[in-house]
C-alpha cells in the first residue's frame, strides 16, 4: 500500500511493485511507471510489467495495490498478508 504523498511523487521511470488483481495469487509484479496523469482531481498512473509472463503488459493499478520498489520495512497491506498466509 502506498501513502498519498508517495503516490503523488511518482514519476515516469520509477520502479514499483504491483499486486496483479487479475492473478489468483495477488502476487507482486515488478513494474516501471510509464504514464502519469495529473490533469484530474486525482493522480492516475499506468505501469508496464517488467518481468514474468506478463512482461510488457500495461496496467493502471490503484494506489492501494502498489508499493515502492524496494519495499521499505513491513508493508501494511492486506494483499501482502493474504499472500503470506497462503
Amino acid at each position: 500500500m502506498m501513502l498519498r504523498f508517495q503516490w503523488d511523487s511518482l514519476r515516469r521511470g520509477d520502479r514499483v511493485l504491483v499486486h496483479d488483481v487479475e492473478a489468483s495469487d495477488l502476487g507482486l509484479r515488478p513494474a516501471v511507471v510509464e504514464l502519469v496523469d495529473a490533469s484530474g482531481p486525482r493522480r492516475d498512473l499506468a505501469v508496464r510489467y517488467t518481468d514474468g509472463p506478463d512482461a510488457g503488459r500495461l496496467v493502471r493499478p490503484g494506489r492501494f495495490a502498489t508499493h515502492l520498489d524496494p519495499i521499505d520495512g513491513e508493508a501494511d497491506c492486506w494483499r501482502c498478508g493474504e499472500v503470506r498466509v497462503a
